[in-house]
């Protein structure tokens, strides 16, 4: 209740800032209230801070600052990618995945590993961003780790973990109309040994294509979704990709010609990882009629350390990645980061060929997600919580894109002054522009 009274008191103040408008419809923010950062690196979950939220924020496109800020109370968890929301093309509803269902007990030393797997699928209405609502809830897979809609908005797929309901067959699909979500069942993946972890399944933009992200063998498959009466099959679409050691996100071009992918290079024995990686792939680089299509790397480029989140620009001219750096270290941990980052780069249309133009630090501890803005000038990031404060608010920062690749001026990333306080935990972010 008083960080509500904060944020809307903060609405009322904060005055229009007219070069950092967002241009976008609606921002929603996941936010876990269940966990501090530490508990990666020593399974102790730490204090409660709240209640785990989905916040909705709707924008004019006049301002920096969201018009009005509403939460819906719905179980969530920061343990599975930055992919645990995302909304249907049309922009009208929102699904939520809860990858890990809240504590059984209270106190801060609770473990990590103690954590239930959630099974709640949650559709939520936008079409009235200031009076957003549950229209269904229902019970499917443990342990879902990411969501992701198909391009014309029929199909929801859902990546789940081997230790949950994806061991033989990790990948679930259900139909989509109306806002509800029907004929949940899991379906096979050509190939796929039991076990593997599939951590991400993304939906193509233009086509009923899906990219698959195996992080147990460093392998990306595109697959084609083929329905075969009320279900559907997987067909092989080109041949697999191998990328990073710890990928965890992937991302595609508007057009749909690339796809780009994070990963943090296997660190030597006893080391902690010191940089990140992120991949532009081709997809069917050299098409050739009645043959297979042939997906090849065009780029590999260094990032910050540990890249989780990744987002390209609606223009499709820039891809951020988001860094962790070693601000999930626990308090008094000498190797404990310091700040945060985020890695810019340029992307050619054509080729999907990227050009860096350089890491931005900034203080923030474990953000994991960002996206861009209609103008693709404007960033927002999600910050996890405060680094000095376990019990502190998470924040919504908000950035933008000067210079340009070919200018007078770099290209690089400035932090504005704004910044938005949110449920401590806040971890994915998904956008109605």
């Amino acid at each position: 209740m008083l960080l509500a009274t904060a944020l809307q008191a903060q609405l009322v103040a904060q005055p229009a800032l007219q070069n950092d408008d967002f241009q976008a419809k609606i921002l929603l923010a996941l936010s876990d209230a269940d966990m501090v950062p530490s508990a990666y690196a020593d399974d102790h979950l730490g204090p409660v801070a709240g209640t785990d939220v989905l916040s909705v924020l709707a924008f004019d496109g006049q301002r920096a600052a969201p018009t009005s800020v509403r939460t819906l109370p719905l179980s969530n968890s920061v343990t599975g990618p930055p992919a645990a929301v995302t909304t249907t093309p049309d922009g009208r509803y929102a699904i939520v995945i809860e990858t890990r269902g809240p504590r059984l007990a209270s106190g801060a030393d609770v473990k990590l590993s103690g954590l239930p797997n959630g099974r709640t699928l949650t559709v939520v209405d936008l079409r009235d961003p200031q009076k957003p609502r549950v229209v269904q809830q229902l019970v499917g897979p443990a342990r879902a780790v990411s969501v992701s809609v198909s391009a014309d908005g029929t199909l929801v797929a859902l990546a789940v973990h081997p230790a949950g309901d994806g061991t033989t067959a990790p990948l679930w699909l259900y139909h989509l109309a109306g806002g509800q979500l029907t004929g949940g069942v899991a379906v096979p993946i050509p190939g796929w040994t039991p076990g593997d972890e599939l951590v991400h399944a993304l939906f193509h933009p233009t086509r009923p294509l899906l990219a698959l992200t195996n992080v147990t063998r460093h392998r990306v498959l595109m697959v084609e979704v083929q329905p075969v009466g009320q279900q559907w099959q997987l067909r092989p679409w080109g041949n697999e990709i191998a990328i990073e050691a710890g990928t965890l996100l992937s991302c595609f071009s508007s057009d749909g010609h690339t796809l780009f992918v994070n990963g943090t290079p296997a660190p030597p024995p006893n080391k902690a990882p010191q940089g990140g990686a992120v991949l532009s792939i081709r997809l069917d680089a050299h098409p050739v009629p009645s043959q297979a299509p042939v997906h090849e790397v065009v780029s590999r480029l260094p990032t910050g350390t540990i890249p989780e989140g990744l987002t390209i620009s609606p223009d499709g001219q820039l891809l951020v990645t988001v860094n962790l750096e070693h601000t999930y270290l626990p308090l008094g941990n000498p190797a404990r980061g310091r700040y945060a980052s985020l890695s810019l780069f340029a992307v050619d249309a054509a080729s999907g060929q990227l050009t860096a133009a350089g890491t931005f630090a900034f203080d923030g501890m474990l953000p994991e997600s960002a996206t861009f803005d209609a103008s693709s000038r404007r960033l927002a990031v999600a910050n996890f919580g405060e680094l000095d404060n376990l019990t502190g608010p998470g924040h919504l920062d908000f950035w933008r894109v000067v210079g340009a690749v070919s200018g007078p001026e770099p290209l690089r990333l400035v932090k504005t002054a704004y910044s938005l306080p949110v449920q401590r935990g806040v971890h994915t972010l998904a956008i109605v522009r």
